[in-house]
């Protein structure tokens, strides 16, 4: 493993240390961003389902159009503008005091994760030669996620910052910060660029409605992110509406819980399923994700010990489905538009737009055993749709490509 990684350049190391910085300071307070929305403007359930919702899509948006500039113009600009963009967001969202303007900022913020993350994993895999190295790099790349994800929140609620607008302040810091590293690493950068002549939409999507595997694909992931991202979008309001003990610390915890899962399973089960194809490994995560939701259906009042069981078996799906998502939508791109496959893929994100509103509607009107059952029903079809997307119809001018 530590062989591969000799391919890794500076732009990669950078690329994977400010997915952990990010992912660290936002989750200090964006997991908990339902808490302000309701306690600070006074929104109810369905109407934070539809600020995240409408935010999310707006960055879907914007950020498709950036992928396929970023295949013209180069990565380095465009994440160098997106990380500039999420450091006005930050801004933006400590200082306001009308819902509108908070609403620019988290819509900002949506926009250019789109631009810094997906145009970064693009980048990750262009610098890379050696398909072992890419892989290496993008499953430490979710590792890193993790890791932030993991110790954000407990340390956000250790030093009091859940809840409380004005640490948002230090978020945009550490944006303006990594901008700075960024311009300086992207500066002095040596990789010899692979430019295409054509890269027009026209083209682009004449490719992509051709490629019914990648489509059922994206369908299937959109789904699967409908149903998971319910651990950010539901889950909190889940608890407090059904007023279980120490709602804020039990969150925290279960989202350490929820990361420290992934972070010990990461490399034992990239190793445990290394022959394993690729979306045989998402339909083995859907099955896991339909036994999580099932127990939380199933969970009595108080009964934490319940959520935590079901929180470590949904993170086991998670380690097992996330990272092999961008290992096969970097096979399934031309080399020439790997850029643009990247931002396509973010559709599925269209899923994680429809969860808070969803989830949302579902607690607002019914009980939480019909929220969690219709999470493992969505499960199932997201199961059965990578099973289709396997043997799908591809594009003649994409080369076939292992999956494993």
């Amino acid at each position: 493993m530590i062989k591969n990684s000799h391919n890794f350049t500076k732009s990669v190391y950078f690329i994977i240390l400010q997915t952990f910085l990010a992912r660290f300071t936002m989750f200090m307070v964006w997991p908990f961003l339902a808490l302000i929305l309701h306690n600070k403007f006074h929104l109810n359930e369905f109407e934070i389902g539809i600020f995240l919702s409408a935010s999310i899509l707006i960055g879907i948006a914007v950020g498709f159009f950036f992928g396929n500039l970023s295949d013209k113009i180069g990565r380095e600009k465009i994440i160098l503008s997106g990380l500039l963009l999420n450091t006005l967001a930050m801004f933006l969202m400590a200082i306001a005091n009308d819902i509108y303007i908070f609403f620019l900022g988290a819509a900002f913020q949506a926009i250019s994760r789109s631009l810094v993350e997906t145009t970064g994993k693009a980048l990750l895999t262009d610098v890379i030669p050696k398909q072992a190295s890419k892989e290496l790099a993008l499953h430490i790349r979710y590792f890193a996620i993790n890791l932030g994800a993991a110790f954000g929140p407990i340390v956000g609620v250790y030093i009091s910052f859940t809840g409380e607008q004005n640490t948002f302040y230090f978020v945009s810091i550490v944006y303006l910060l990594s901008f700075f590293i960024a311009y300086s690493i992207f500066e002095i950068k040596k990789y010899k660029k692979i430019l295409h002549k054509d890269k027009s939409f026209k083209v682009l999507f004449s490719i992509v409605k051709q490629d019914h595997s990648f489509l059922i694909f994206i369908f299937a992931i959109a789904i699967t992110l409908t149903c998971f991202i319910q651990i950010d979008a539901g889950l909190l309001q889940y608890l407090r509406i059904y007023e279980f003990y120490d709602v804020v610390q039990l969150y925290a915890k279960l989202l350490l819980i929820n990361g420290l899962t992934v972070i010990t399973l990461q490399f034992p089960l990239l190793k445990l399923l290394k022959k394993v194809p690729a979306l045989f490994k998402a339909t083995i995560a859907c099955f896991l994700f339909i036994i999580s939701f099932t127990v939380l259906a199933n969970t009595q009042n108080n009964d934490s010990t319940s959520v935590i069981l079901a929180i470590v078996i949904l993170s086991i799906g998670e380690v097992i489905l996330f990272p092999t998502i961008n290992i096969l939508i970097d096979k399934m791109a031309p080399k020439h538009l790997k850029g643009s496959y990247f931002s396509i893929a973010e559709i599925a994100v269209l899923g994680a737009a429809a969860a808070p509103l969803l989830g949302g509607y579902l607690l607002e009107h019914y009980s939480s055993f019909t929220y969690w059952i219709t999470m493992s029903f969505l499960s199932f079809i997201a199961m059965i749709l990578f099973y289709i997307a396997k043997n799908s119809k591809r594009p003649e001018i994409i080369p076939e490509k292992e999956d494993n």
